[in-house]
């Protein structure tokens, strides 16, 4: 492993605490529509684009399920929220950022939430500055698991897979980078992730201040190593 050139954020649950205010509100409207969800189908649907999420709650709760109106009713209480109050910042991710900009490590959020959402939380959090591209989920064909948003994020910024440094707390997450053979490391938070799954991640961090540590010792990258 060498000094990546680009480090590749996730959103919820990695760089804010959205998954805590989101579940309440997938389970507040989910009681208006007769549906108690479990633990386990948040394990299940985080780090999805919508389209996804979509296919999963037909499956699980029946072709007729009326999941665009749901979808649109917990959409709107979870942007009131966010509208009113941002969401909060994640353990180091500022002094991952900083390390970042100092070092001249390029920064991208690849995330599932739309990409209107994604820009809110940055503007209230005061971080745009720090991102030079944002690439959503609901732009492309396939979620994670598959790995074609953290592909897009690299073609688009002419940076080669194994040059670039996942940063993930969702098992979907942390699937999607090893199918991109993007290394990655894995920031533990709500979401329940499998042994195997995690197993594939290059290394394992509590929070996002441990990552710059961890990053200063790696070589640099040289053309014999290419």
């Amino acid at each position: 492993m060498y000094r990546p050139e680009l480090f590749i954020f996730d959103m919820d649950g990695l760089m804010f605490d959205t998954e805590r205010i989101s579940v309440p509100c997938w389970r507040a409207v989910g009681r208006k529509y007769g549906i108690d969800m479990e633990n386990s189908f948040f394990d299940t649907i985080f780090g999805m684009n919508n389209a996804k999420i979509k296919e999963i709650f037909l499956q699980t709760y029946g072709a007729d399920f009326p999941y665009d109106a749901f979808h649109d009713e917990k959409k709107a209480m979870q942007l009131a929220i966010y509208h009113e109050k941002g969401a909060p910042v994640e353990p180091g991710l500022q002094e991952c950022l900083d390390y970042a900009r100092q070092e001249g490590i390029r920064c991208a959020v690849a995330s599932s939430s739309a990409e209107e959402t994604v820009r809110l939380l940055l503007h209230k959090a005061g971080l745009e500055s720090y991102f030079c591209h944002i690439q959503s989920g609901d732009a492309m064909a396939h979620s994670k698991p598959a790995p074609d948003i953290f592909l897009a994020v690299c073609r688009t910024l002419g940076v080669r897979p194994e040059r670039a440094l996942v940063l993930e707390d969702s098992g979907n997450g942390l699937k999607a980078a090893a199918a991109a053979h993007i290394p990655s490391i894995w920031v533990p938070d709500l979401v329940r992730v499998e042994p195997a799954v995690t197993a594939t991640a290059w290394h394992t961090c509590q929070t996002l201040a441990d990552v710059p540590p961890l990053i200063q010792n790696l070589p640099v990258w040289k053309e014999s190593a290419n």
